[in-house]
């Protein structure tokens, strides 16, 4: 996922990295965690936009609370003899700036990375260290249609474009790869959406959803130009997707964000 480089927020004494705390935790799925963040030093925090990225610092063993960089113009400065925290990119689900909340979602794999097994553990009052937000995607008006494709992986970031997209009245093709029937979601959709669930079963991550998109149709009417999809998953995945809709589909390269989100190989 996209790096994201420290920065100050204006109107605040806060930087980009911040210290907070676990307010609850929920299994929105059987292998989906949400947990939900709070603290004083979430006041500042920039405004929500679709598909924000997030750096999450986890303690290591033998600490309560992550140990933290401070923003420098050279860039983050790790406090000196403190071990550094686990670091992982993660995508905000939701930020209520009125109840001083912030839900980040997390993939419970059958073997836990570290962030994961952190979400399988986390209890009320638990730290954790959170930059401000990144990312580059936004819907772009000229579009007549929108393809949105990713996996687990990609589901909290999925929610927040279809919700950015609620008031776009053309079509929208929606092609969500998951484990099984248990870990669909509900969904921000419009009367054109079209939620297209692909359950994995035995097959290799990104395989169900590659087959898909090869074989899906375009939304009629709408030529190639003017369709933007928005892609995010495994990385292998992405790339042969994203090939196919560059050399076989015709899109432009503006109109496709693409974003490998984990390797198969590794654990996330």
């Amino acid at each position: 996922m996209t790096s994201i480089e420290p920065t100050v927020t204006e109107g605040t004494r806060h930087a980009a990295h911040r210290t907070l705390r676990v307010l609850r935790t929920e299994r929105v799925t059987p292998r989906m965690a949400r947990v939900t963040l709070g603290g004083e030093e979430l006041a500042g925090y920039p405004p929500f936009a679709p598909d924000q990225r997030i750096k999450l610092f986890f303690p290591v063993a033998g600490q309560s609370r992550p140990a933290m960089p401070r923003a420098s113009s050279g860039g983050p400065v790790w406090p000196p003899g403190e071990p550094r925290p686990i670091i992982r990119s993660y995508t905000v689900r939701r930020f209520d700036p009125d109840a001083g909340e912030l839900d980040v979602d997390f993939v419970l794999h059958g073997e836990h990375g570290p962030a994961a097994e952190w979400a399988a553990r986390a209890e009320p009052g638990d730290w954790v260290g959170v930059s401000d937000p990144g990312g580059r995607y936004r819907p772009d008006a000229s579009a007549g249609a929108h393809l949105i494709i990713g996996d687990e992986s990609a589901l909290p970031a999925i929610a927040t474009v279809l919700d950015a997209l609620r008031d776009f009245d053309g079509p929208i093709e929606a092609y969500i790869e998951v484990a099984d029937p248990a870990e669909e979601q509900p969904l921000p959709t419009t009367a054109a959406t079209r939620p297209h669930w692909l359950h994995r079963g035995d097959a290799p991550p990104g395989r169900p959803l590659l087959d898909a998109v090869r074989a899906a149709e375009l939304p009629t009417g709408v030529p190639p130009s003017r369709c933007q999809a928005w892609l995010s998953a495994e990385a292998t995945a992405v790339r042969d997707i994203r090939a196919h809709l560059l050399d076989d589909r015709a899109l432009p390269r503006r109109m496709i964000y693409a974003t490998g989100y984990w390797r198969a190989t590794r654990p996330r």
